[in-house]
């Protein structure tokens, strides 16, 4: 087995298409989780809405029309996860701008 040794070049390369990828990834989880914390353009509405026409049409196809109970997940549930989601994507805004400038 032959080896060819050489210098590393991922010791001088720069992670710019891993920053990129973190900062486009923190955006789009500040965009989405705030439309639902603030309930922008009733986002809330229509994700709860959704997700009931998805659960009675799984209920019609499964004869089980107790699925169709919505009632566990509120849109005060959704405002909490779009909060968390939206301080977890300025994080990674943020990670994303002192490794860059860093």
């Amino acid at each position: 087995m032959i080896m060819i040794a050489g210098p590393s070049a991922a010791d001088t390369s720069d992670p710019i298409g891993v920053l990129i990828l973190l900062a486009v990834l923190g955006a789009a989880a500040v965009c989405l989780g705030g439309r639902w914390a603030f309930n922008l353009r009733g986002a809330v509405d229509s994700t709860l809405a959704r997700r009931r026409a998805a659960l009675e049409l799984r209920g019609q196809r499964t004869g089980d029309l107790g699925l169709a109970d919505t009632r566990s997940l509120s849109p005060v549930f959704f405002r909490y996860v779009g909060s968390v989601i939206a301080v977890a994507g300025l994080a990674m805004l943020g990670l994303s701008l002192i490794l860059a400038t860093g």
